[in-house]
């Protein structure tokens, strides 16, 4: 597994969330590919607030962070990382791998309660928590 990730990603990485990620992959019993590119882990740049921001010279904290292409249905995929205790997951449908349309999970372990959110033509929207409070009624109304 260490090999699919780019050079220098995985010493920067929360061992701990290398660990869920694991368990995300086994329980889910797909194959799940890795992000290619570094800052699918970690940034050095960009918002501080980022789960895979490290800081600028690199040693600000551990990243909790990835984005990954699960070889399953997305919603499957978003089910088991809440299973496997992520915090923060991101569903992003305007993705590519190896130059095709391919859906990414973005996955990490943020404090607090569980976020969820997609991404469709660049643009984000919450899903959980809902404002309203009320994220079943959202989806069972499209």
């Amino acid at each position: 597994m260490l090999s699919e990730f780019p050079a220098g990603v995985i010493e920067k990485m929360e061992p701990s969330f290398i660990h869920r990620l694991d368990l995300f992959r086994a329980k889910l019993g797909r194959k799940v590919f890795p992000s290619p590119l570094e800052g699918g882990w970690i940034r050095t740049g960009g918002s501080e607030t980022s789960r895979h921001f490290i800081g600028a010279d690199g040693n600000h904290r551990l990243s909790d962070a990835g984005d990954v292409f699960p070889d399953c249905d997305l919603f499957y995929a978003m089910t088991v990382a809440i299973q496997c205790g992520f915090t923060g997951i991101g569903l992003y449908f305007d993705t590519q791998r190896n130059g095709k349309p391919w859906p990414m999970l973005h996955l990490d372990t943020r404090p607090g309660q569980l976020t969820i959110w997609t991404r469709k033509a660049g643009e984000y929207e919450t899903i959980h928590p809902r404002p309203d409070g009320d994220f079943f009624k959202q989806v069972s109304s499209k």
